[in-house]
């Protein structure tokens, strides 16, 4: 797929342009904790299993908590200063890994209130970037600018690990999260600079009670046959998702024996699918239409997820089973990611946009932090390894809240007004 800008006005938008030049920023340096936060826990504070689950339970509840409530104050305020807030906050709280390490104060317990904080300014950050972007580009440009920010989290994956192996064994896990820090900090710089493309905020006057709103978000969400049915996959796929979240490191370092190294190398091989499955998204859309294509890319990710608890052999066939497991579990889930999001920004009228997307955070993502930790007990239960054959058990069980909607019968992304293609109560 090749962005030209004689065929759109996409890359001619100010606006668009610094929002994803903030969010690639951003999200290289995200990479970087996405492997130090855990082997910190690992290799420095020698986290359990149990440990290890909880940390990313505390990360991922978030949405469950909070994000009905930020979603309604995504559609009161304008959503540009929440974008700020967000990456400046998460500035403050990841400087205090390196910081507390360096004054030998780094102890597990602090690793879960950053956690847990980090988890409440990214749900604040996803829903107010998501429910933004419909404000900075028509709606018939919104799979072109996902699919945009998708690639540059592609590229992020592809390089980011080898880059935070390669800096984890320089300068340490924690001292190597500094990265991020500036990576935050640019972001906000980038989403500080975008003039207008954003409506006014809702007027106090205008403004219902704030349980109504959030009930309205959750109807719209509930009644929609469409909607429904992508929510409830999605909660119940991700919690064995987070089953294997919570394990994998663990797997890798303990029962495989694989060095922070090898870690990123493994992941950057097995996430050239996030480019892959970016670059491919509208041509299989087009090939099997968009709910076939929903459909069968979370049955091929399964695939992936069933080579994981398979890996044995030698170092290098180890790595190779891993990276490929990666890949065919990641590239089917970035072509269903990349529709999922457009096909729920195109039906959702623009002041529904932050409940809507909370209320799908909420239901398909909250389940995360229970797989999380469902895994630690399991792990220690029943071992690692036999816990991730229970994962794709898990996932093939979420597969028929997909075959048995409405979703099956789409064949394109419709680019009408939102109130002619859903109807939201």
């Amino acid at each position: 797929m090749r962005f030209s800008l004689k065929r759109t006005s996409l890359w001619r938008q100010n606006g668009f342009i610094k929002l994803w030049t903030g969010q690639t920023i951003s999200l290289f340096g995200s990479a970087i904790t996405t492997l130090a936060l855990p082997l910190t826990a690992i290799t420095i504070l020698h986290a359990t299993t149990f440990q290890m689950g909880l940390l990313l339970a505390l990360g991922q509840i978030s949405p469950l908590l909070f994000g009905f409530v930020v979603g309604a104050w995504v559609d009161r305020l304008r959503r540009r200063p929440l974008l700020l807030i967000a990456d400046l906050g998460r500035v403050l709280l990841l400087g205090l890994i390196p910081l507390m390490s360096l004054l030998h104060l780094l102890r597990i317990e602090v690793l879960y209130l950053v956690s847990f904080f980090m988890g409440v300014l990214t749900v604040i950050f996803t829903i107010a970037s998501t429910s933004f972007l419909p404000s900075l580009v028509e709606r018939k440009h919104l799979v072109e600018g996902n699919t945009a920010l998708q690639l540059s989290q592609s590229a992020a994956q592809i390089i980011g690990p080898n880059l935070a192996g390669v800096l984890i064994q320089l300068v340490t896990a924690p001292v190597a999260i500094i990265g991020d820090c500036l990576s935050f900090f640019l972001s906000a710089f980038f989403i500080w600079r975008i003039d207008g493309g954003e409506t006014e905020a809702v007027s106090p006057t205008s403004r219902q009670n704030l349980w109504v709103e959030i009930r309205a978000g959750l109807r719209s969400v509930v009644r929609n046959p469409i909607l429904r049915a992508l929510a409830t996959a999605n909660g119940v796929a991700n919690i064995f998702w987070g089953v294997q979240l919570s394990l994998l490191l663990v797997y890798m370092t303990r029962e495989l024996e694989i060095n922070a190294l090898w870690i990123g190398i493994i992941y950057a091989c097995g996430n050239v699918g996030f480019l892959v499955g970016t670059l491919l998204a509208k041509r299989v859309v087009q090939w099997w239409g968009l709910g076939s294509s929903l459909i069968g890319a979370s049955l091929l990710s399964i695939i992936g997820a069933l080579l994981v608890p398979l890996a044995h052999g030698s170092l290098l066939e180890v790595a190779l089973l891993l990276a490929s497991a990666q890949f065919l579990t990641v590239c089917p889930l970035i072509i269903y990611h990349i529709h999922e999001v457009s096909l729920r920004q195109t039906i959702t009228p623009n002041h529904m946009q932050g409940r809507v997307n909370a209320t799908m955070q909420v239901i398909s993502w909250a389940t995360t932090p229970l797989g999380a930790l469902v895994g630690g007990w399991l792990g220690e239960s029943i071992g690692v390894r036999s816990t991730l054959f229970v994962v794709v058990a898990g996932l093939l069980f979420a597969q028929p809240w997909l075959w048995f909607s409405p979703l099956r019968a789409l064949r394109t992304l419709s680019i009408e007004e939102p109130s002619k293609v859903a109807t939201f109560v």
